[in-house]
């Protein structure tokens, strides 16, 4: 991770954004898009976003307790049944519950991190990742909620696009 570029009120303002543009995308897709899967191990729109819903409350939490108890391990890996759950329970859930779910979510993790001091951005803790090793706050808010809701809105954007060109090889 680089330098800490924002302060956590610019962080929680940047999470937001990167939610609502999610959101507006998602509102313009067509409705088979949304649950289509451009292929077996790749998740469609609408597990992607309830494994952003998912993580947003974990990560947020995960920070806050690093900032308040910095001998404790934050923190998981990619096995983690919350995280599996959230993206198997996707065919089960509607967008408009998905949605309000994230904003709720979001909003309660921007008013939380809004709360951190710059300073609370710097305590360290050890993760119970071992490829993370001791990271400061600072990581979880940059690197595993705003950079990863960024990512996300990437992988929603290529499944439209894949969904795109399957669309016109269909027409071929």
């Amino acid at each position: 991770m680089g330098e800490q570029t924002r302060s956590p009120q610019q962080s929680a303002a940047r999470l937001t954004e990167m939610v609502d543009q999610i959101l507006d995308e998602v509102h313009r897709l067509p409705e088979d898009l949304i649950t289509w899967k451009p292929a077996d191990d790749v998740w469609s729109v609408l597990e992607i976003l309830c494994h952003v819903d998912e993580f947003i409350p974990f990560w947020t939490g995960e920070t806050v307790r690093v900032v308040r108890d910095p001998a404790g391990e934050w923190g998981r890996d990619h096995t983690d049944s919350r995280r599996l759950e959230a993206v198997k329970a996707a065919p089960t859930r509607r967008l408009p519950d998905v949605e309000r779910s994230l904003r709720a979510g979001v909003a309660d993790a921007a008013a939380r991190l809004s709360t951190l001091r710059e300073t609370d951005l710097h305590v360290e803790a050890r993760s119970r990742n071992p490829r993370w090793g001791v990271k400061p706050a600072a990581f979880i808010v940059d690197d595993l909620l705003v950079h990863h809701v960024e990512k996300h809105l990437g992988q929603i954007r290529r499944n439209v696009a894949q969904y795109g060109e399957r669309s016109t090889r269909q027409q071929v």
